[in-house]
This record gives structure tokens, sequence and C-alpha cells, in this order.
């Protein structure tokens, strides 16, 4: 099969899609100001144009719009089998922004969006409302989920609207998890113990491969050192390790050089994971013919695609190896699929 070159950068936001009814929205005033070149499109809802049919995915990835509306109904969803809660009893992820402006292969969101557009919905204060009711004990909230918030940091401002409101919250815990070498938006707000930020690194080769317009590894490291001396916590994630023939050099290096990097006893944990998607998901990707991550021979068990159980011991096996060379396992964790 004959796989597709890597995209180049995508050219963002040539067209701006906006519903009528947050026109007058604060947060859509300012981003009008700032992308004054693009040409705006009045619409009566984001569905019209992020869900109509026969879309390219593939071509779109090249071209980036930017739809603002209102989310209507819930923010908040349960964190799913696919993530782990770290120990939280209320666990959520919020879906303030649908879409991505990295482009992953291995990312499920190609098979859960019709677009590869991006949907920023503007009523970010209507998710802290609905957050509210749990607040009455520890809740952990996965900021960027569906998408990568520090990325678009610079257009959306919500990570620090977020921030903004854990600190007046004594019970609400953030991961805010990331491929982004933009930490601007921490530098001038308190670090707040109750606040992760969440690296995910993989080998250079993979990032070239699989990885299109985000970071290297050496800039996400960067800011993952910078924000540590800032104050705050970092997590680092392996995850997911796509598996390849190189994959025993590939991952043990991946490993030596975060710790030749970072100080080990500032890193809050590392988190280990092999590559996993819910089926549907996956028969989506295998459509798009993007990459050859899709067409793997994967096991699937309860509707999850995983890798078999041999390779996946071995994944687990040789990162747990070279990783406890330089962490106690009290500070690594694990995904594995439950039996």
């Amino acid at each position: 099969m004959k796989i597709s070159s890597p995209p180049s950068p995508p050219k963002l936001f040539s067209h701006l899609y906006i519903e009528k009814g947050v026109l007058d929205h604060p947060h859509t005033r300012t981003l009008i100001e700032k992308f004054d070149a693009s040409h705006i499109i009045v619409i009566d809802h984001y569905k019209e144009v992020f869900n109509r049919s026969n879309q390219s995915f593939g071509a779109q990835s090249s071209a980036k719009k930017l739809i603002l509306a209102r989310k209507e109904g819930k923010f908040l969803h349960e964190g799913s089998q696919y993530s782990d809660g770290f120990g939280h009893k209320q666990f959520f992820y919020a879906s303030s922004v649908m879409g991505c402006l990295y482009d992953c292969d291995y990312c499920y969101l190609q098979g859960l969006y019709p677009s590869a557009n991006t949907v920023l919905f503007v009523n970010l204060e209507d998710a802290f409302a609905q957050l509210l009711p749990y607040l009455g004990s520890d809740t952990l909230v996965a900021t960027s989920y569906d998408t990568d918030t520090l990325a678009i940091e610079s257009l959306t401002h919500q990570t620090l609207m977020w921030l903004e409101f854990a600190a007046q919250q004594n019970h609400l815990h953030l991961e805010i998890r990331t491929k982004s070498a933009n930490i601007r938006a921490l530098k001038n707000i308190s670090p707040n113990e109750r606040v992760t930020l969440a690296w995910t690194l993989s080998p250079q080769e993979i990032i070239e491969r699989y990885e299109h317009a985000t970071p290297s590894l050496e800039k996400r490291l960067g800011a993952a050192r910078e924000a540590i001396a800032l104050g705050w916590k970092v997590r680092l994630c392996i995850d997911p390790v796509i598996y390849t023939d190189q994959f025993d050099t590939l991952y043990p290096n991946l490993i030596e050089t975060i710790f030749a990097t970072l100080d080990p006893d500032t890193i809050e944990q590392l988190t280990l994971g092999s590559f996993r998607m819910s089926q549907s998901h996956l028969r989506s990707l295998k459509k798009l013919r993007r990459s050859d991550v899709a067409f793997y021979p994967y096991t699937v068990h309860n509707e999850m695609a995983t890798y078999p159980e041999k390779i996946e011991t071995q994944i687990l096996e040789t990162l747990l190896a070279k990783a406890t060379n330089y962490l106690p396992m009290e500070r690594i964790r694990t995904w594995q699929r439950q039996s």
C-alpha cells in the first residue's frame, strides 16, 4: 500500500466561519481583530460547515479553517477507559474545542470528526458553571482531551481561563496535556499545585513520520524544563507508543534523552502506554488511507483495538526496564488493557 508523504505545515484560518449568535461575544471580537485578513462568513450553526458530507480530512489538514460557535449542552464528559484519571473518583474531560492544529497519523480525532477544521466554542464560562456542582469534592478535569489547548493558547486564551478558575476552586485539579512548546501563558500566573502539565513525548523519528506539524522532541523537552523552572508540576507521557521495527532502539534511547535533559527528581510522574483506539474510530482511520498506523494487525477486545498481547507486554517491559533506572515505580504509571 502506498502511504502519502507527510503533509506541509497547515495554512491557518484563511476563513473564519462565525455563528450569528456569537458575533458579539468578546472572544469573537478579539479573534476577528486578530485575523483581520481572513475571509469572514456568517453562519447559523457550526454543523452546517463542520458536519457537511463529502469532506476531505487530508485536504483540510493543510488548510484549516476556524469556526466560532456556542457550545450547546454538556461541556463535560466522563473520562474514558482509554485515559487515566490518576486516582480521582470524579474525572472529566472538557470539550471546548473540536479539532487540533496538529496532524498526528494515529490521532483518534480523524475517526471521530468529519472535518479537519477547528471549532472553537467561545462560551467557556458555561463550562465553569456546569462544573461548579461537582466541586464540593476533588475533581480532575482534562482540558486538552480533544485538542491541544496550549498549541492554540495565543488564539483562545482558554488555558489561562482554566488556570484562573482553578485558582478559585480548591477541589479542582487540572491536567493540561500537550505536544506544544508554547508556554508563554504560564509565565504570568502563579503555579498551582493542583495543576499538572503533561507533555506527550515520542522519539524524533516517530515525530517526523507520524506527528506532522508538531514541535520537535528537543523543543518539547525545552518547554517542559522551562515549566519546571517556573514551578509547575510536570508529567511526561510516552503514550501512545507506536510499535515499529526500530522500537527496541528508538524508545529506550528516548528515555535516555529525556533524563539527560531533565532531572528525574523534578518530574512528577512518567506515564507509559501503547497505541489503542476504539474499533469504530480505527475503521474510519483506515478509510482515510493516510498512514500505515491504521493498518497494523491489531487485536480487538471489548471494542478496543490494541497491539497483540505479546507486543504490548514487550513494549511495557522494555520501557519499564529503562525508566526504572531513573524513577521509582511509584512515580511511573502504565496503561494496560483490562481483561
